[in-house]
């Protein structure tokens, strides 16, 4: 190993928190617990929803702050100010740069499928959040085919804890049509199992191209040809489901109580199993994201008509 790639690894975890995504706005309008579920595996898994305040839901600022994100979705940091400084200088004016780069931010969007890239974006954000890991790889390009984005995980992000390299697989699912929790959350589970599965085999799906700086380019190709130790894969499954339980209530406390409720019965309900065609090892990797949203239709709109 190189004496560049050691000082990549010495730093790692350094690395990893300067390239977080300060997303603290958006999660400010997220409601969000954690507790255990009657799922496999037994452990903590996030439970969230739009946020409210008082008897009033915060839709509309989610998704200008959800938004908000696309832009760092797309470009990493470095590349982020290549493309503000380039226009700028030719410009000389602040707002003609930013908003040169929020549009090629945009462009990078397919808006025939803006549920599927609305549950990759959102997947984007709480892998940062919650599990401190910044993105390494993704599926190539964003504006591929439908046909070719059924192929490839939604995300690959690393951390760096005391003992290990973390790998996340991440995988995104989007359900308009209601009553679909549980066909969401088994084709969640299938997918992401078969990309870990998979994973190396198809490593050739991935590219780190313009949204990843080039330290962490290191670490990409170490994990590709094998070079890296104490690696640890963990998988992520943020299932968002269309909604329509009455969780109308007189208070903020009593409304977030029955979205929680509404959540756990949909567990309680679930057949259990489903979890028998799998290895307890890899289902014990799982970590669940379940995200309800009301009229997700109407909110799926609105986050369109943003691109």
């Amino acid at each position: 190993m190189s004496d560049t790639n050691l000082s990549v690894y010495e730093n790692l975890d350094v690395l990893i928190t300067e390239k977080l995504l300060k997303n603290d706005s958006l999660f400010n309008h997220v409601y969000w617990v954690k507790q255990d579920l009657e799922l496999l595996p037994h452990r903590e898994h996030i439970l969230g929803s739009v946020n409210f305040t008082d008897i009033t839901s915060r839709k509309d600022d989610f998704i200008k702050e959800l938004f908000s994100t696309i832009v760092a979705w797309i470009y990493g940091k470095k590349k982020q100010k290549e493309l503000f400084d380039m226009r700028f200088k030719q410009s000389d004016d602040y707002g003609i740069a930013a908003s040169f780069l929020l549009q090629q931010a945009k462009d990078k969007f397919r808006k025939d499928r803006p549920q599927g890239q609305f549950g990759e974006l959102l997947l984007f954000n709480f892998l940062q959040k919650f599990f401190s890991a910044v993105p390494l790889l993704r599926k190539m390009p964003i504006t591929t085919s439908s046909e070719m984005e059924r192929f490839g995980a939604d995300a690959i992000h690393v951390a760096k804890n005391e003992n290990n390299i973390l790998f996340f697989i991440g995988e995104a699912k989007c359900y308009i049509s209601q009553g679909k929790f549980s066909t969401a959350l088994k084709d969640g589970i299938n997918s992401v199992v078969n990309n870990f599965n998979n994973f190396f085999k198809e490593m050739n799906l991935y590219t780190y191209d313009d949204f990843l700086d080039e330290d962490l380019k290191i670490v990409a190709q170490d994990l590709k040809e094998g070079r890296l130790k104490n690696v640890k894969f963990e998988l992520v499954c943020i299932i968002i489901y269309n909604e329509n339980k009455d969780i109308t209530a007189d208070s903020e406390q009593e409304i977030k109580a029955n979205i929680i409720n509404t959540i756990t019965e949909h567990c309680h309900n679930f057949n259990k199993q489903f979890f028998n065609s799998f290895q307890g090892v890899v289902i014990n990797r799982i970590n669940y994201i379940l995200f309800p949203v009301w009229e997700l239709d109407k909110v799926l709109a609105d986050f369109n008509k943003q691109l």
